[in-house]
């Protein structure tokens, strides 16, 4: 484990634990309770003091209730660098697994919210049949997919993140393989992005 990492951690964890000498003892009063993407990077680690952290994951203690707002890479050391274990306010096992999960999820809420604006409330049965599929895994057809050409530029930088993050094409049927042929080159160019590199591969895509 990183000393200089562990050095800082303990100065400021022992700040707001009840804990004052033992870090290992300290670690255990808290609890994760959630995480926000501030895309404008203007909050700083209270862990680690490193500065700009976009991604902000608070934890909370149990003792004292002090709130502490810690950046991706610390939460992951806080989480997994340790032999006992890390627990949420709801007393369930965080581990860097969560953590994926938890990011994936708030992605979802914001690109629903965006949805739920714009398509789900369309009259167009077309489109809110395409908020509901996203909704529901994120797959989508090269068609369904072509379809959001115009509504991914509206999207603001959050939200596109939100967006590569969720979808994904859906290629396993012959009909969705058919697909991709009739695409126009600036539809395929759009769609692309959102294929693995094994799909791309696959159709002899390239970006």
């Amino acid at each position: 484990m990183d000393t200089s990492w562990v050095k800082r951690a303990m100065e400021n964890l022992f700040k707001k634990s009840e804990e004052k000498e033992n870090f290992q003892k300290a670690r255990q009063e808290w609890l994760y309770k959630g995480l926000e993407d501030n895309q404008y990077c203007e909050a700083e680690c209270e862990l680690c003091n490193h500065e700009e952290i976009r991604y902000e994951y608070t934890i909370i203690n149990k003792l004292n209730k002090n709130i502490m707002v810690v950046g991706s890479e610390c939460i992951k050391k806080f989480t997994d660098d340790f032999k006992t274990d890390f627990y949420d306010t709801e007393g369930n096992l965080v581990n860097e697994k969560r953590l994926s999960k938890d990011k994936k999820e708030y992605f979802k809420k914001i690109l629903n919210e965006s949805l739920d604006k714009r398509l789900a409330n369309s009259n167009n049965q077309f489109y809110k049949d395409i908020a509901a599929k996203i909704k529901k895994d994120g797959k989508l057809t090269p068609r369904q997919l072509k379809s959001l050409y115009n509504f991914y530029p509206t999207l603001d930088k959050m939200g596109k993140q939100a967006f590569k993050s969720v979808i994904s094409v859906s290629l396993r049927k012959e009909r969705e393989k058919e697909q991709i042929a009739t695409l126009r080159p600036i539809d395929l160019e759009f769609v692309a992005q959102f294929m693995t590199s094994q799909q791309r591969k696959t159709f002899d895509i390239s970006l």
